[in-house]
């Protein structure tokens, strides 16, 4: 079985959980934890587990931010790279580490079609999250084609963990490894109809190929730049405000799957068009450490 997902952190997180040993994590998983060592028995709940089966390697990242940018061309192409850019340059990517992410991306779409030509069946994570979705439609349309057994795991709103606690789900970031087992009596299989629906839809997203991708009441779309800006503007404090606590704010208020580079491109923007205004910068270095303030015209 090999596992699609559409982030780097979770493809980390299931690698874990094909083989996941409670055992040893315990013994030799990385826990931090402030003040007194919780006892045995409170470390052995919290990596309580089981594991996924199957080989770790067989575990694929495909779709770099795909509901960010032009989509027009290949999904590593010039185009992607330049999202890439755009999203992550703030962060001094040098050349290398940026070919060397777009270098995995190629590797990891090889072993997608090794698979979906030699038999190996595919079985995609998929979340509600722009971006998610995006990944989603486009492996539907990279296959469309292809006669391969295809399956989604797709993320609920919520689990009841117990009679009086309810935990809310966004991303499969969320999960920790030795809990992916749980959820996959929610795996369904895919027709070629239905495979064939959703690459359709990717298409008609590709030929509109706007600059953001939402998802609108349950439905991805194509959506202006300037989407998410109310929920910036709405959230400014009246006082001075540093960036980073901001947009971590906003990400765990709202939840929507919107990276913290995109709130931060957007909140550049406002700085240019004079609706923020810098008032330090506290770290050079990290550009997420301006102090900001609300320009009261």
């Amino acid at each position: 079985m090999l596992e699609v997902v559409f982030s780097d952190s979770t493809k980390g997180s299931m690698k874990i959980a094909k083989n996941y040993d409670e055992k040893s994590m315990i013994v030799g998983g990385a826990v931090g934890y402030i003040g007194k060592k919780p006892p045995k028995d409170e470390l052995k709940k919290h990596f309580e587990g089981q594991a996924v089966g199957g080989d770790s390697q067989y575990v694929v990242y495909i779709g770099y931010a795909l509901d960010i940018g032009d989509i027009s061309g290949e999904f590593d192409g010039v185009e992607r790279q330049n999202v890439f850019q755009k999203v992550w340059g703030r962060f001094d990517f040098d050349d290398n580490e940026q070919e060397q992410f777009f270098y995995n991306q190629r590797k990891d779409m090889e072993k997608l079609l090794s698979a979906a030509t030699n038999g190996t069946p595919i079985r995609i994570w998929k979340s509600n999250t722009p971006y998610s979705t995006c990944g989603f439609y486009f492996i539907c349309n990279v296959l469309r084609n292809i006669d391969c057994q295809l399956s989604v795991v797709s993320l609920p709103e919520y689990k009841q963990v117990s009679e009086n606690e309810i935990v809310s789900y966004s991303d499969w970031g969320q999960i920790e490894p030795g809990k992916f087992y749980q959820f996959l009596p929610l795996e369904k299989q895919l027709s070629q109809y239905e495979k064939r629906m959703f690459s359709s839809r990717w298409c008609d997203l590709v030929k509109e190929n706007a600059p953001l991708r939402a998802v609108v009441n349950g439905k991805l779309i194509s959506v202006p730049e300037d989407y998410y800006d109310h929920i910036i503007t709405k959230n400014i404090p009246d006082e001075d405000f540093i960036m980073a606590r901001f947009i971590g704010k906003i990400m765990g208020k709202y939840e929507l799957g919107v990276t913290d580079s995109w709130y931060a491109l957007r909140i550049d923007r406002m700085i240019e068009n004079n609706k923020l205004a810098i008032v330090e910068n506290k770290n050079m270095s990290h550009p997420y450490e301006k102090i900001l303030r609300k320009v009261i015209v």
